[in-house]
């Protein structure tokens, strides 16, 4: 891929160069502002469009956001061909079970988590998510991963 600086991504002049950000709150402020206004002046309208019809725009919505998901990508590393995996950065821990382990471990993670958030107990979802950090330092204490490894396998980027 070519990388394209911004400027010439702007179609700025030559010699023109970006030289800050100036970041203020006001933009997503009104953002939301404007979004509670509209659910309350359009909330006539709004009931009018059926269940269904928004069950399937988020389905819809979900499913196209998985494509680049890692942890999607991970979960069908278990069936990929090894000729076809992908240049990431977490197919390159070797072995490959490794990267199978530690996707197994987030798996377990995640029904736990949505078990819990079905059941009477799930006031309890924001101390699960908190101990998620912990969880990944001690599984870093075992040493069957590297500290590079886990970077690798749990790496945004």
């Amino acid at each position: 891929t070519t990388k394209v600086l911004a400027p010439d991504y702007l179609g700025l002049p030559t010699g023109t160069g970006i030289t800050g950000c100036l970041e203020q709150r006001v933009s997503s402020f009104m953002v939301h502002v404007l979004i509670l206004v509209s659910l309350i002046a359009l909330r006539p309208l709004l009931a009018g469009i059926p269940m269904a019809v928004l069950r399937g725009l988020f389905l819809y919505s979900g499913w196209t956001n998985l494509a680049g998901n890692e942890f999607w990508e991970r979960i069908w590393l278990v069936i990929t061909d090894p000729l076809k995996m992908p240049n990431k950065s977490y197919c390159q821990v070797k072995p490959l079970s490794k990267v199978h382990a530690w996707t197994a471990i987030q798996v377990v993670a995640l029904c736990v988590i949505y078990g819990i958030m079905q059941s009477p107990a799930s006031v309890i979802f924001p101390v699960l998510i908190a101990l998620l950090h912990p969880l990944r330092l001690q599984l870093a204490k075992t040493g069957y991963w590297t500290a590079e490894e886990i970077e690798q396998l749990d790496s945004h980027f």
